[in-house]
């Protein structure tokens, strides 16, 4: 319980700050913001998978995608990029967020255990 609440504010702290750099940096790097994303990305991961221990590890991936690319829509609404700008920055944090996905699926079996607290590992 404890380890949901702790990932879900490092997450939530996270992305304020990437918020904030955004609204007062103007339009970033896709590759910054890319690895920006990744970096929630991994957050996220352990957020769901600490917070629906029951879900299959599949779903709890998915749950991860979910979260983040709606935290980049949100990010780019807030930042008031429009246009091929606001894209660059929406489509940069979904790779940096797809390639966290597919590591924690092609992860080695001990480390995505407890990336993902399968067998009580939290």
């Amino acid at each position: 319980m404890y380890s949901c609440l702790i990932w879900g504010l490092s997450l939530a702290v996270g992305w304020i700050m990437v918020l904030l750099w955004h609204v007062q940096g103007g339009e970033p790097l896709p590759l910054l913001n890319g690895a920006a994303y990744a970096v929630l990305g991994v957050m996220a991961v352990s957020f769901v998978s600490r917070c629906a221990p029951g879900w299959l590890p599949a779903f709890k991936r998915v749950g991860a995608l979910l979260l983040c690319a709606s935290l980049a829509g949100i990010d780019v609404a807030v930042s008031g990029l429009g246009g091929e700008a606001g894209q660059k920055l929406f489509f940069s944090a979904l790779l940096g967020i797809a390639m966290v996905v597919l590591a924690a699926r092609h992860a080695p079996r001990g480390l995505r255990r407890r990336w993902l607290a399968e067998k009580g590992d939290a």
